[in-house]
């Protein structure tokens, strides 16, 4: 009988994708959709990061780079670590891959084994559970909540660590709350991951989309920690290249070598014409993305300040990304005709339905007391969502 892994049986569905998909085939059939799911900046790619890749396709840069990276990317990578987060590698420490989800994927794969358990915080990208899982590691989830802006307290993560913990995986800016972890927090979480003996995988591929001052900080850069840590990034967020599919690591050399030689099997080395435009991205002007923060920032007031005009709505207000994570507690067991709000998913479905504005379940992230909405999007759909979406949540009653 032919059948699929149990693994892959039991690999679960995002619920974010679902709702995503769903709002574009409703756009698609004519229906007018306010779409704020979006996970990558709605911005171009900077000019001369295509022009390097035009130039590539002229000087047939075409054929198969080395598959840890091309010499000029790696020392780019190396140097940018160097330079703006203090973290300090040879060649050998550095990995290109095809963009940062599979940089975490292939550190995941060579760290663990059956029955290991890495720890999470929540919310979290919705991809990390379903990657430690089948990697046949065990996620366990710290929750965090929206009272302390969705910062976990370090306690918590001291208590999910054991003897089976192989790591912690963070994610600071976050997604999807935007938070920012503090270099205390930050300090705390190394301590701990030094006492325990077990790897952090650091994924700070928002690090440059943070507002009012605040600063991005490497874990990886303290001293006590730093042949413990697995630094990710990539280009999809700050040169919005997200389609180029193009990340980076650095670590230990044991594990790079290791991840490389894992890469080696399944996808080899990254796009060569994208790695070409990822040196123009490091080496070129920031006067782009210095412009794209600051239109993000814009945005982000507008969607806090239209929140305030909701009530029973409560918000954090995000220090990074381009996501607001927002509870709609307050909203379970009100009713829309005859269907009682229960949970994100139903949530999420009825402002598709009934009011045309897609936001993204809280589930997906760790917590089904919210929904995430994307500032990634132009003023005027934000402005159409955001209306939508006090007026569905006027909606509910407790008939």
């Amino acid at each position: 009988m032919l059948t699929l892994s149990r693994k892959i049986q039991n690999s679960g569905h995002s619920p974010t994708i679902a709702i995503a998909e769903k709002a574009r085939r409703l756009q698609a059939s004519g229906v007018d959709v306010a779409n704020l799911t979006a996970g990558e900046p709605d911005f171009p790619t900077p000019r001369h990061v295509k022009e390097a890749a035009i130039i590539a396709i002229e000087q047939n840069f075409t054929k198969y780079t080395p598959n840890q990276g091309s010499p000029d990317l790696i020392q780019a990578i190396m140097r940018k670590y160097s330079l703006e987060n203090n973290l300090h590698f040879e060649p050998t420490q550095i990995l290109v891959s095809n963009g940062a989800k599979q940089s975490v994927f292939n550190a995941l794969q060579v760290i663990c084994n059956k029955g290991d358990e890495v720890v999470l915080i929540a919310p979290h990208c919705p991809d990390y559970p379903e990657m430690v899982r089948l990697v046949d590691a065990v996620p366990i989830v710290v929750k965090s909540n929206i009272e302390h802006h969705f910062v976990p307290d370090a306690r918590d993560i001291r208590k999910a660590i054991n003897q089976k913990t192989k790591a912690i995986l963070l994610n600071s800016p976050n997604n999807p709350a935007g938070s920012v972890y503090s270099r205390s927090l930050l300090e705390e979480i190394a301590s701990m991951a030094k006492d325990a003996g077990v790897y952090v995988i650091s994924d700070e591929v928002y690090e440059k989309l943070v507002y009012d001052g605040d600063r991005h900080f490497s874990v990886g850069s303290l001293k006590k920690v730093r042949d413990q840590v697995i630094t990710v990034n990539g280009f999809s967020m700050a040169f919005s290249m997200s389609g180029w599919r193009i990340g980076y690591m650095g670590g230990p050399t044991i594990m790079i070598e290791a991840a490389a030689r894992l890469q080696s099997q399944h996808t080899f080395g990254a796009n060569s014409l994208a790695q070409k435009a990822a040196v123009a991205a490091l080496s070129g002007s920031t006067r782009e993305l210095e412009d794209m923060v600051d239109e993000f920032r814009r945005r982000r007031d507008f969607v806090i300040d239209s929140f305030s005009a909701i009530r029973d709505v409560s918000v954090s207000t995000p220090k990074g990304t381009f996501f607001v994570f927002f509870s709609v507690e307050k909203f379970y067991g009100r009713k829309f005709n005859d269907q009682r709000m229960k949970n994100s998913v139903e949530m999420a479905d009825y402002l598709l339905g009934h009011h045309g504005v897609a936001t993204s379940p809280g589930v997906a992230f760790g917590d089904d007391s919210c929904l995430r909405v994307s500032f990634a999007c132009s003023m005027s759909e934000l402005e159409r969502g955001m209306k939508r979406l006090k007026s569905g949540l006027g909606e509910l009653n407790y008939g």
